[in-house]
């Protein structure tokens, strides 16, 4: 038993996740004990008990209930830091011997804590990027560095959210329960939205990043099955969303850490049957609900690609219509621009470029900003023929700051085609 303990209490040190589950266990606990205005000195608690072990563990052997031991450690420097007249505890006053803190990993309470985490960290008085960054940094336990790196921000930048996040809960002080009734109806929205972020910031290619990013997806799954785990949560819009995550994890695997792989040339071979398997059951899950919310609709798009034998295969015109069923729930500029794209792939390339010409100022003025934009309206006029003007915009792409994978994807479309320096 005691070589047992001791493997899982280096584990838990030594592997990325574990540490990552166990701190916001920890974490979870603390803010139900203190309050959640306390985050700041939570924090500094939790990583206080984590420094504590790393010391004593690989000398001195694990506890038989690590999680319950940090637990104990961590309240101690929560209060030692309540009272900064008072030094730190040393490690030698935290006795493995000592009567535990109960294990929240062995009770419903410990699963429960991970829920309100989750909700405070979503809670309304955020705004939707600080949710985002809360979640990342005290759910997912993230540093800023890997946070800025995964969001596409600058530390800096992420810090502020966080700060002015930290200080929106000291202000409004919210309770650390999962909320009830039709407030809860209100806030999953919310949590979803933000698990659905967080798996979007992983999926997307960038540059040396992709096996963090296959963590951040698997964050990700990891609360969205966490609230499927609760009846309280356990929606048909979470069953949808469940759906989505698993179809398009599902092809990660056929991605290259090099470059980007598109749709057309992956091995399918290579995509995760299980995990499709797994989607398909959520998805049938999520036909209990009243609503095709656009949850439904994506994960039903996503399953219409990765149940095609072949890129061939793809049921394009099926894939426009369920667009249009999304357009008209979720009528946003990047989902009118994936419309589009699925349009010219069903062979209805003129018309595509058609409807672009109708909407383009629109979709200009909110994709503008963003590398997609010039590369999708390449996309759109090579699959019309006019490779040169095509040419152009791949160019115009090329002018981003983007990860050097999708650099030298968009360079090899350009070079193809002709090299053409001008829309």
């Amino acid at each position: 038993m005691e070589s047992t303990s001791f493997n899982l209490g280096l584990a838990m040190l030594d592997d990325a996740r574990g540490f990552r589950e166990a701190a916001a266990a920890v974490s979870s606990v603390l803010l139900r004990r203190f309050g959640t205005h306390r985050l700041d000195l939570v924090e500094d608690a939790v990583q206080d008990a984590f420094v504590a072990a790393t010391r004593r563990w690989p000398l001195q052997g694990a506890p038989q209930q690590p999680l319950a031991w940090l637990i104990r450690v961590a309240e101690r420097r929560y209060l030692d830091r309540l009272r900064p007249e008072r030094r730190l505890a040393p490690d030698a006053d935290v006795h493995l011997e000592s009567a535990p803190a109960p294990d929240p990993s062995a009770t419903p309470e410990g699963e429960d804590d991970q829920l309100r985490l989750l909700f405070m960290c979503c809670h309304p008085s955020l705004s939707a990027e600080s949710r985002v960054a809360l979640t990342l940094k005290t759910v997912a336990q993230l540093s800023v560095d890997e946070i800025g790196r995964l969001l596409c921000a600058a530390p800096s930048a992420v810090a502020q959210r966080i700060v002015r996040a930290k200080r929106s809960l000291h202000d409004v002080r919210p309770s650390f329960v999962v909320p009830e009734g039709e407030a809860l109806v209100a806030r999953l929205d919310d949590v979803l939205a933000v698990v659905y972020a967080i798996f979007t910031a992983g999926h997307l290619p960038t540059a040396d990043e992709s096996q963090r990013r296959m963590e951040l997806c698997g964050e990700a799954l990891r609360l969205v099955r966490l609230l499927l785990a609760s009846p309280a949560t356990a929606t048909a819009d979470g069953q949808a969303l469940a759906a989505l995550l698993y179809f398009t994890s599902a092809r990660l695997p056929a991605n290259s850490d090099e470059a980007v792989v598109s749709l057309a040339q992956q091995d399918r071979s290579r995509w995760d049957q299980r995990a499709i398997a797994m989607g398909a059951r959520a998805l049938a899950a999520s036909a209990t609900g009243t609503q095709r919310t656009r949850y439904h609709l994506e994960a039903e798009i996503a399953c219409l690609h990765v149940t095609s034998p072949t890129y061939a295969d793809t049921p394009w015109d099926r894939i426009v219509a369920v667009y249009d069923d999304l357009l008209r729930s979720t009528p946003t500029p990047a989902i009118q621009l994936a419309r589009l794209v699925a349009l010219a792939e069903a062979g209805h390339a003129a018309v595509a470029l058609e409807e672009l010409e109708a909407q383009r100022l629109g979709l200009e003025r909110a994709l503008g900003d963003w590398a997609g934009w010039p590369a999708a309206m390449g996309f759109l006029h090579e699959r019309a023929g006019d490779f040169s003007t095509a040419s152009g915009f791949y160019h115009q792409a090329l002018t981003f700051d983007i990860p050097e994978p999708v650099r030298r994807f968009w360079e090899d479309a350009r070079d193809r085609l002709g090299g053409s320096r001008a829309p």
